[in-house]
């Protein structure tokens, strides 16, 4: 956060001196509100917007499209794409956490990587490379699907 005050937080600032305690709190909840409703959007577009995620995604499709494809090199590539996932969806949580009390993580986008990485993990575990495929096929499907919802290709204005 930088010292200088801007004239538009100055005069919310006097606006809200103004206001009474039940207006106070009103405001304070839609503010909540607000910006919960922006960190949704935007951990969206930060986790399916992402093209080097989305590249990843797809060459993890290439290495098991061939009968005989590599376990380790499919291990390789998902760690990968996990740790920029998460680390997508890291560094927006944190950004609004900091400001938002008791802030909850985003359930698509949590829910997705988890059920989705733990069905290709179980697969792999498993060597059963036909299992592999179709859950690599399955998520990057999913993750399509997602990326095309109206919320993810907008952009947030902040």
């Amino acid at each position: 956060m930088t010292g200088d005050i801007t004239m538009n937080e100055v005069e919310l600032l006097n606006a809200y001196q103004i206001l009474g305690p039940a207006s106070q709190k009103g405001l304070k909840d839609y503010m909540r509100f607000l910006l919960y409703k922006q960190y949704k959007r935007e951990v969206l577009v930060a986790v399916f917007n992402n093209k080097l995620l989305h590249n990843l995604f797809h060459s993890l499709l290439h290495i098991v499209e061939k009968d005989d494809f590599d376990l380790q090199q499919v291990e390789k590539r998902l760690k990968q794409i996990k740790e920029l996932y998460y680390g997508l969806f890291a560094q927006v949580h944190s950004r609004y956490s900091e400001v938002v009390y008791d802030l909850d993580s985003s359930e698509v986008v949590r829910e997705f990587g988890r059920n989705g990485f733990d069905c290709i993990e179980k697969a792999i575990q498993s060597g059963n490379h036909t299992m592999i495929r179709f859950e690599i096929i399955d998520i990057f499907q999913g993750y399509n699907k997602l990326s095309q919802k109206k919320d993810v290709k907008n952009i947030v204005a902040v």
